[in-house]
């Protein structure tokens, strides 16, 4: 690096970060919107505001899975005889930054131990790749006995047919991803259209700094009955909307943590693994709109991924600097996923896979302990906040510092109001019927002895 480049650069961040002193970039009240409907079995007390979170350890995932199911009633209270039951798990990445499979197996085998279990289940997953045959789906460093391919297919080599994965790929083109490198054509109004993404341009989320995130959500068809899944509006064939064949939306996610700018990764955030990222800034169409993961990110995070090779290639202070200028108002990522689920669908039930939690990274072994855990709620802000609190915060190093020198631990801390995970939860929690407080959620736990 010259010395002149150097000081180009210092002086560009200079400026930026005099006007973040400044506070020039002001904010603006957002609207709150409550969730339409109520799950028919819920552990949100709305008549109390209270929410409940079960905690299930120290068995094996297919144990504590069924623990914490019989615990909530069992299986029938989510799943009937003849649901489409659609499973997102984290797929993303690899080790711990992949739901747990077992985890996931077990979940399955309670479903299609069901008395006359007629429904299918789906495993469906936007990872954001071009590539379907990558990260979760295909890897060696897996999270328990199968990658997600493996999994599908040991139920199809055991005759099980209505057990399947979908790929749920994004809609429009990116000529500069920011994350992952999916491109698509597949943009559709609804099933009538086919497969694809709808991009629902009167649903759209205000950010409190006054952007604008518009709602998207996938269409896809079943291989195993060839019924097209509306995953706002139910189960479509032959130009109508099945009423006997409800779809129910399983949010199966991993426990970790995210950096500086998410602090950690849990259920809300798994829900990034199904809007499309291709509509709004960085993608190329609805370009004065932003896609849920940049709703809070500065624009001139492109200099650091497309812009000259030396500014990709210089690490150091200012860099850091410059990241979280960039990312200062990465939680209004939350107000855009708690938007979707009050206004597209929240999910049936949240479950978290804790079995491997990576305290500091997503997929680094060494990083990441066993705590042998499941937890569920049908509040994924009170669950966050319960995993957070109680599984990955105490058990992270209180030595470990990220790469800018930030305490891991700070970052994964859910009470600290100026971390970015609790701003994160806070803006999820604006738009429905989803508890933060700690004294209003109620803990169910128990040990497998």
């Amino acid at each position: 690096m010259t010395r002149r480049f150097f000081l180009k650069v210092s002086l560009s961040l200079a400026l930026v970060l005099n006007f973040i002193s400044l506070g020039v970039f002001s904010k603006k009240t957002e609207a709150v919107q409550s969730a339409a409907g109520a799950p028919a079995v819920s552990s949100v007390d709305n008549t109390r505001g209270n929410s409940k979170v079960y905690v299930v350890s120290n068995g094996s995932p297919e144990e504590n899975i069924k623990k914490i199911l019989h615990m909530m009633g069992g299986i029938g209270a989510f799943i009937d005889k003849n649901d489409i039951v659609v499973i997102k798990p984290n797929a993303q990445r690899y080790n711990q930054g992949m739901t747990n499979t077992d985890a996931i197996k077990g979940f399955i085998d309670l479903v299609l131990a069901i008395e006359g279990f007629s429904g299918e289940i789906i495993i469906a997953e936007n990872h954001q790749y071009q590539d379907d045959a990558c990260c979760g789906w295909t890897t060696e460093n897996r999270n328990g006995q199968f990658n997600l391919y493996e999994l599908v297919e040991h139920y199809q080599k055991n005759g099980i047919a209505n057990v399947t994965k979908y790929h749920w790929h994004v809609a429009g083109p990116c000529t500069y991803p920011l994350q992952g490198n999916g491109q698509g054509d597949r943009r559709v109004t609804g099933p009538e259209q086919g497969d694809g993404y709808v991009w629902l341009e009167e649903c759209a989320y205000l950010s409190p700094s006054g952007r604008k995130c518009v709602m998207t959500y996938p269409v896809f068809t079943s291989e195993y009955s060839g019924i097209r899944i509306d995953l706002k509006n139910g189960a479509w064939q032959n130009g109508t909307y099945l009423t006997d064949r409800k779809v129910k939306f399983i949010n199966f996610s991993a426990l970790n943590h995210h950096g500086r700018y998410a602090g950690v990764s849990a259920s809300v955030k798994n829900l990034m693994g199904v809007v499309d990222m291709t509509c709004g800034f960085p993608g190329d169409w609805l370009n004065d709109t932003f896609n849920t993961h940049h709703i809070g990110v500065s624009r001139k995070i492109h200099w650091l991924h497309h812009g000259h090779w030396r500014i990709r290639k210089y690490k150091g202070r200012l860099r850091y600097m410059f990241e979280d200028f960039c990312y200062r108002d990465f939680h209004h990522t939350g107000g855009a996923l708690g938007y979707f689920m009050a206004n597209i669908r929240p999910p049936d039930l949240n479950i978290i896979a804790a079995d491997l939690v990576g305290w500091g990274d997503r997929r680094k072994l060494e990083m990441a302990f066993r705590p042998k855990a499941v937890l569920a709620s049908q509040d994924p802000v009170a669950l966050d906040y319960i995993a957070a609190k109680e599984i990955l915060y105490p058990n992270t190093p209180e030595d470990a510092v990220e790469v800018a020198g930030v305490a891991i631990k700070q970052l994964n801390n859910p009470d600290d109001r100026n971390g970015p995970f609790y701003k994160f939860l806070r803006e999820t929690a604006k738009h429905g019927p989803w508890i933060l407080e700690k004294h209003k959620i109620n803990v169910v736990s128990e040990k497998i002895s």
